[in-house]
């Protein structure tokens, strides 16, 4: 075998062994670094009739003395409300109990796909929503929230 050809071949492995981790991965680490991702336990399902009404069922626990903040002192009280027809707005308010500046996203789960929700940055014992407007199909739909905390 040629020398040119050994040292093409040398050089395409090297290159494929240095792509592993990034095949390896998921997408979420490539906007920030997550140093913390905890669910918030509220979650909602929705129901979409024939006529784009919508039916929005939820059931939270709520325990006495239990810690209601997630990574350490972030509240999110995710709220869900019937918008057109066939689409509800999902209210998206963060507080931050923290004595640090948080900056972050909000992972909105419908059913197996992930929303990331920029909320921006939140300053120590102040609140900041958003809000989005999701549009569903005719059925059942499950949507959950979840915290993802970068640098």
């Amino acid at each position: 075998m040629p020398t040119i050809l050994r040292g093409r071949i040398a050089l395409v492995l090297a290159f494929a062994v240095l792509l592993i981790p990034v095949f390896q991965s998921s997408l979420r680490g490539l906007t920030h670094v997550l140093t913390c991702s905890e669910q918030v336990a509220q979650p909602f399902t929705v129901q979409i009739a024939a006529d784009g009404s919508a039916t929005i069922l939820s059931s939270a626990t709520i325990t006495p003395g239990q810690d209601e903040g997630v990574c350490g002192g972030l509240v999110l009280t995710m709220g869900v409300q019937a918008d057109d027809p066939g689409a509800v707005e999902v209210i998206l308010p963060i507080t931050n109990t923290t004595d640090d500046t948080w900056r972050g996203t909000v992972g909105l789960d419908i059913g197996a796909t992930s929303l990331p929700v920029s909320i921006g940055e939140i300053g120590p014992g102040e609140t900041r929503e958003d809000r989005i407007r999701v549009r569903f199909d005719e059925g059942t739909h499950e949507l959950q929230g979840s915290v993802l905390i970068g640098p």
